[in-house]
């Protein structure tokens, strides 16, 4: 008795888990991205999509060339200096 509900309930229930599992599976494994995406915005011109990576390369050639966290404050109208210079260099506006 107990065989013949063996050989009855496993390969209904091996039937429908390993697909779930496989299924399961593929979207775990295609959901996770190699590098984060993240966006820098900037008000009035929009948002530019980057990986952490890039923004840091971005921002270690801003303070290269000399570019500080201070120049981000508003002075005289101007503001945002840094981040409007990392925003174009993510751009590829900026020559490295």
């Amino acid at each position: 008795m107990r065989q013949a509900i063996l050989s009855t309930i496993l390969p209904t229930i091996l039937s429908t888990t390993l697909p779930i599992l496989a299924v399961s599976a593929v979207t775990a494994l295609s959901s996770a991205p190699a590098q984060a995406q993240y966006a820098h915005c900037l008000p009035g011109r929009g948002c530019i999509p980057t990986t952490q990576a890039s923004y840091n390369a971005c921002l270690t050639l801003a303070r290269e060339r000399g570019w500080r966290d201070s120049d981000n404050a508003r002075r005289g109208g101007l503001d945002r200096g840094l981040d409007r210079f990392i925003y174009q260099c993510l751009q590829g506006r900026i020559p490295r």
